[in-house]
């Protein structure tokens, strides 16, 4: 990159006197310095050019070795995850199961009970009997499931 700079001075008999200057700027950016750099360092203290080149690639092996360790946690969080949901799921499925055996079971049973008041000549008790399996099985019809 290059700058022209102009500057002017008026000194006291209104003469008007240009200086010009000319700057040049030389920017690099990168893990290793530019080539001119290094072949300065090396100048100065000789290997240090390999030292700095050698540098260079070990963090550069650094940092890829800590992305991929970071990709690694990621992948084994999401699948922590993922097992955990897969263990939700089969623990609701279970309850679930396990709610419509007891369900099944008590309306068997109350079925089997009223049969029974009923041929025992208790027939008001078994009609109230009966009315327990009838209305859940109304109730499991007819309720709304969200």
């Amino acid at each position: 990159m290059a700058k022209n700079t102009t500057l002017r001075n008026k000194p006291a008999n209104n003469r008007v006197m240009a200086t010009a200057t000319h700057q040049t700027v030389t920017h690099y950016e990168g893990a290793i310095p530019h080539p001119e750099i290094l072949r300065g360092f090396e100048l100065q203290v000789p290997g240090s050019a390999a030292r700095l080149i050698k540098q260079a690639e070990d963090e550069s092996a650094h940092r890829r070795k800590l992305e991929l360790m970071t990709i690694d946690a990621n992948i084994s969080a999401q699948q922590q995850q993922l097992d955990l949901g897969s263990q939700q799921t089969k623990s609701v499925f279970r309850s679930d199961l396990i709610g419509q055996i007891s369900g099944l079971i008590v309306c068997l049973l109350a079925i089997v009970a009223a049969v029974f008041l009923g041929l025992e000549g208790h027939d008001g008790l078994a009609a109230i009997i009966a009315a327990i399996p009838t209305a859940a099985i109304i109730k499991a019809f007819t309720l709304n499931k969200k």
